[in-house]
């Protein structure tokens, strides 16, 4: 299958035919393994990444080096913070880390302007981008301020698990503290309280979410 095939198959119901045959002419389709930093923090950002296939996750790092989750992106979605990065030429301020195994497009960020003013399939798909991140942040923010750390420890698994598309996350109980800034002691001793609430499945290094 060629690359404009491809990209017909999995964006043709979001992109013109236009705009497909130029994202194939200048874009590049790369696979990319688990954990592999796409984009770190300070990186001067060459190409936008839109997933194609699999799951990546946008990830902010704090100055003591500990990350914490912003969202997930998955098939057809594309990071908007590359898009304020491209337009601004600034260094990268967020990590763009594979969650799985993906496949990724990479467009040229010096090409994105024509984008803009040329196909308003794209204009769509940018705004739709922003809409739905926000709607994430806003959400977050109702987590953060309102929710016990019981709660937004199940809202972050439950998040989890709608983006892999599983109810077993492999994840360790230090890496949900990390991303929630909060201690091991505190995410076991809670993880335990929703586990005997029947709302969860521990096991080792793995969460199997019950209920959502």
């Amino acid at each position: 299958m060629n690359k404009q095939h491809e990209l017909e198959e999995i964006l043709g119901d979001i992109f013109s035919d236009k705009l497909l045959e130029n994202l194939a002419t200048y874009g590049h389709i790369q696979r990319f393994e688990e954990g592999t930093h796409v984009i770190s923090r300070g990186d001067r950002v060459k190409d936008i990444p839109i997933v194609l296939k699999g799951t990546a996750k946008v990830v902010r790092t704090d100055e003591n080096g500990e990350e914490h989750i912003l969202f997930y992106l998955n098939e057809k979605e594309a990071c908007t913070a590359t898009f304020s990065i491209c337009s601004e030429a600034k260094q990268s301020e967020i990590d763009f880390i594979m969650e799985t195994e993906a496949e990724l497009l990479l467009y040229p960020v010096n090409l994105m302007d024509n984008l803009t003013k040329e196909y308003p399939s794209w204009r769509y798909y940018v705004c739709r981008n922003y809409n739905s991140r926000m709607k994430e942040f806003l959400d977050t923010m109702d987590t953060i301020v309102f929710m016990k750390m019981d709660q937004r420890i199940l809202k972050y698994l439950e998040k989890a698990s709608e983006a892999l598309q599983t109810k077993i996350i492999n994840i360790t109980h230090q890496e949900i503290a990390n991303d929630l800034s909060t201690s091991r002691v505190v995410v076991s001793r809670l993880l335990k309280q929703l586990e005997h609430e029947g709302k969860i499945k521990l096991y080792r290094n793995r969460i199997e979410l019950l209920k959502s």
